[in-house]
């Protein structure tokens, strides 16, 4: 399953709240061991572009990446991200 697919998921079944941020979804991915279909950990850059690429102020874009994620930034000037 597309790890925008297992985050959306999460966030269904209350494992990651709404909304979230980049190191709630690495604290996330770590804890529940998810790791790609090859069974290797996501790299960081990996976990941070899905974000970007799903964002939808994402647009236009070249990327494919379905558009399922409203960001905003906290009090903390951190992004948060949630899905429509």
């Amino acid at each position: 399953m597309p790890l925008i697919q297992q985050i959306y998921s999460a966030t269904e079944t209350g494992y990651l709240e709404q909304p979230f941020t980049v190191q709630d979804l690495k604290k996330w991915i770590n804890e529940m061991e998810i790791v790609k279909s090859d069974g290797n950990k996501y790299a960081e850059s990996s976990i941070n572009a899905i974000l970007s690429n799903s964002d939808t102020k994402n647009t236009p874009t070249s990327n494919r990446n379905t558009k399922r994620l409203k960001s905003n930034i906290n009090k903390d000037g951190e992004y948060e991200y949630s899905f429509e």
